[in-house]
């Protein structure tokens, strides 16, 4: 039997601009996605987190992240996460979690925080926060995330301020700190189309 990796073309300039712009009515709230397994922990900031379920008594959760990550490796040892929504005032926190690997640094060293029922820290002053067990990975081919579909196991509401969304950024970041993320996302953007173009072929199974 022969799969098939269906082909795909690059959208002109105009149409990838006018795709960026309805894109960006988009909220895109912000988290910090934490993980842990025995004395090692890290986390990072992730926005491709939605809802997977209209059932009250059983919440899941789906969320998008770079496969390179070495959060998404502690996940894949624990099989557990912690989602903390930041608010407005914790822009900082974008820095932080999503400029250097937690392979380099603890993130947790100088910010309060406690160990949820995951493993996971769990960082204070927050909007609210959930914690996750894994129940199925889905992997969107060579060049994308990967997708977790988790159980929420726990959850709570710290604060009734606003959260901080991607749109927030321009105004909220300092110069410098917008410079970063736009050369560190134009860099993934690049090794992910180096990807797509690799292995956007015909391949056996």
């Amino acid at each position: 039997m022969t799969a098939y990796v269906r082909e795909f073309s690059q959208l002109s300039a105009m149409d990838a601009n006018t795709v960026t712009t309805v894109l960006g009515k988009l909220n895109f709230e912000i988290f910090v996605l934490t993980a842990a397994h025995q004395n090692r922990r890290s986390g990072q900031i992730v926005c491709w987190v939605v809802p997977a379920t209209i059932i009250p008594q059983l919440p899941r959760i789906l969320v998008g992240i770079g496969r390179m990550s070495f959060t998404r490796e502690l996940i894949e040892m624990s099989q557990g996460f912690a989602l903390n929504l930041l608010g407005k005032d914790q822009w900082p926190w974008v820095a932080h979690f999503g400029f250097r690997s937690g392979r380099e640094i603890d993130k947790f060293a100088a910010l309060p925080h406690e160990r949820g029922v995951t493993g996971s820290p769990i960082l204070s002053g927050t909007v609210g926060y959930l914690e996750c067990r894994v129940r199925s990975v889905f992997d969107a081919g060579a060049g994308a995330h990967l997708f977790y579909l988790a159980d929420v196991i726990e959850g709570r509401i710290v604060s009734d301020q606003s959260p901080l969304c991607l749109h927030d950024l321009p105004e909220l970041l300092p110069p410098q700190d917008l410079a970063t993320m736009q050369r560190l996302l134009e860099y993934d953007a690049q090794c992910n189309l180096a990807l797509f173009s690799k292995h956007s072929r015909r391949q056996p199974a």
